[in-house]
């Protein structure tokens, strides 16, 4: 079964590009499975149906049930991690696009819609 790994090391700075909130989208199920965190698609029509997250992806993935914000994230990673504000920024980012990539995250407009 093919397999993604989400939460890797590439970075991007734009965090303009997600709007003003963004959530988990529904189009996938996270799962613990032997010790592993996956990201499970329940619909065909999707890049891979199977994404792995590290520890740091599956954390932000619990906190994006509702609707929440790039610095709501980037403060539940310095709290919860030994890592400086900008490098959280990164990550969150970053994994904010590959959950793009992977059809898995709904973003708000600015103007609320």
């Amino acid at each position: 079964m093919p397999e993604s790994k989400l939460m890797t090391e590439e970075r991007s700075e734009d965090v303009s590009a997600f709007g003003a909130r963004v959530r988990r989208g529904s189009r996938h199920v996270y799962r613990l499975i032997a010790g592993e965190h996956l990201l499970v698609s329940i619909h065909r029509a999707t890049v891979a149906p199977l994404f792995a997250l590290t520890p740091t992806g599956a954390a932000l993935w619990e906190q994006m049930e509702e609707w929440t914000t790039v610095d709501t994230l980037v403060d539940h990673l310095v709290s919860r991690y030994a890592v400086d504000r900008d490098e959280a920024r990164a990550d969150v980012v970053a994994f904010l696009e590959q959950l793009t990539a992977a059809s898995a995250l709904e973003r708000e407009a600015e103007d609320g819609a």
